[in-house]
């Protein structure tokens, strides 16, 4: 869940989300660190004292499986977190399989003109711009996000059990009819939400690709806008149980375009709430965070994040679960 670009949200936005799936290293590594009982912070510092630097969130990435080990650096520290973790030589590193495609090769790359123009992954190119081949983008250009925001709804054991989201949007030219709905899980297994309660909108064509965990949705004002005309649209995006994604740890919404105000809203469960919270930007195509500020969590169980005047980028609140 990104973002109006699908924002990992990828609601177009990405609403982002990180669990790992059925990747047998991030599950692995996962359960390993759990086991151990360690923080990724005194893992970090373990790490560097055997001489191998990794960043929070390289290693965050690793266990949720958004991101691997590949790089001779990467795979140094790995052999090292092999020791700290008290497992067998290679017994995280034989479960990488073989490395994933990399370079700026892409078969069918996105169209310039899709709010999904942000994706960089050579290999969820395709199976996006397949999608987007199913339903109108063009209008998506034509309109200014003027706020937005994504209230996240977790449920006991830390899984996504619903993102409520509302759009305040200013049409740039006469006829725009429709606003892009786009989701990605990111985690190949996790399942695709249901389309919920609508508001000022109704529901076109949707497209999904449940393999790569992809979605697109044409969400139809009720009627064309004139120029300069405002409207707001709101969805929800239910997870049925008990098939809520795998264990999350991460929310983010991907902005293609600039948005004038941003407010990511998370609730934990009162029985599940995070040791650590932090909010973080970056760029569309980066892999460390810009930058990072810590976030409290409130005595009724919410984080925000919020942005003013963001993008493109991508904007997103991560934990740590106690």
């Amino acid at each position: 869940m990104s973002a109006q670009v699908v924002g990992r949200e990828s609601p177009v936005g990405d609403p982002g989300r990180i669990g790992g799936g059925g990747d047998p290293f991030a599950c692995a590594l996962r359960t390993a660190i759990r086991a151990k009982g360690l923080s990724l912070e005194r893992i970090q510092h373990r790490l560097r004292g055997r001489g191998s630097t990794v960043s929070i969130a390289a290693l965050s990435y690793w266990q949720s499986g958004r991101r691997r080990p590949e790089r001779p650096d990467s795979l140094t520290a790995l052999a090292h977190l092999e020791e700290i973790l008290d497992l067998g030589e290679g017994a995280l590193r034989s479960l990488l399989g073989p490395p994933r495609p990399r370079g700026k090769a892409r078969p069918r790359p996105v169209p310039a003109s899709s709010p999904l123009g942000w994706v960089a992954d050579a290999s969820a190119s395709e199976p996006m711009a397949e999608l987007l081949a199913d339903v109108d983008t063009s209008s998506d250009h034509d309109l200014t996000r003027l706020s937005l925001r994504d209230q996240v709804e977790l449920a006991m054991d830390g899984s996504t059990r619903r993102v409520r989201s509302r759009q305040v949007l200013r049409a740039e030219r006469g006829g725009v009819d429709r606003v892009l709905l786009g989701y990605d899980t990111r985690l190949p297994g996790d399942p695709l939400p249901v389309i919920g309660t609508l508001r000022g909108c109704s529901l076109g064509r949707v497209a999904t690709d449940p393999r790569n965990g992809l979605m697109i949705a044409e969400l139809l004002f009720d009627r064309p806008l004139r120029r300069g005309e405002r409207t707001a649209v709101e969805y929800e995006l239910i997870y049925v149980a008990p098939h809520h994604p795998t264990f999350d740890n991460t929310h983010t919404r991907r902005f293609r375009h600039t948005v004038k105000e941003y407010v990511l809203e998370v609730r934990y469960d009162s029985r599940c709430r995070p040791a650590r919270c932090e909010q973080f930007t970056s760029g569309l195509t980066d892999v460390e965070p810009a930058e990072v500020r810590e976030t409290p969590v409130d005595a009724w169980g919410y984080a925000y994040a919020v942005a003013v005047d963001f993008g493109p980028g991508v904007v997103g609140l991560r934990w740590e679960w106690a």
